[in-house]
């Protein structure tokens, strides 16, 4: 691989560490306040005390901040993996952590649509996350295609696998 392409890949495997640690900041954020308590830094057309305050704001009786912060730590720990694995694990690692950033994604929308149909108030760090989330599926995607063993369309055929 020439120079110039380790290093354009390398840029497609840090944006994935860049985002998890986005993640990280807001529902570390989220979390301290929860801990804390007081008022969320908001913005005046967003409720995020309202959000943060609601029954919906726990699952199964676990902060949906607390939930959040473990998921991001964990896709930062796996973008940060496969920064550093071989082509075989980093695709493995690439697999788990697109899988479990999909289902997040599952997640912030179900919360999200609990946020405007059932609590009718907006939390601004609830949709920089979602955004997040999403970015970190897409990046997860683009990196699995670029990373893929043998350009779409082909595969090793029997006759070209003899020695």
């Amino acid at each position: 691989m020439k120079d110039n392409e380790w290093q354009g890949s390398q840029v497609w495997l840090w944006a994935p560490v860049v985002l998890a640690a986005g993640g990280v900041l807001v529902s570390g954020y989220l979390s301290v306040k929860r801990f804390t308590g007081g008022s969320l830094a908001c913005t005046r057309w967003a409720e995020c005390d309202v959000v943060n305050n609601s029954v919906y704001a726990k699952f199964y009786g676990v902060p949906v901040a607390f939930i959040g912060l473990a998921g991001y730590l964990v896709l930062l720990g796996l973008a940060l993996a496969a920064l550093q694995a071989a082509a075989p694990v980093q695709r493995r690692l690439l697999a788990l952590g697109f899988l479990l950033a999909l289902g997040g994604v599952g997640f912030s929308a179900y919360l999200t649509y609990l946020e405007l149909y059932v609590i009718e108030a907006i939390c601004v760090w609830c949709v920089i996350s979602a955004v997040l989330i999403t970015l970190l599926v897409l990046l997860g995607g683009l990196n699995l295609w670029r990373n893929a063993p043998h350009p779409l369309g082909t595969s090793p055929t029997p006759s070209s696998l003899r020695p």
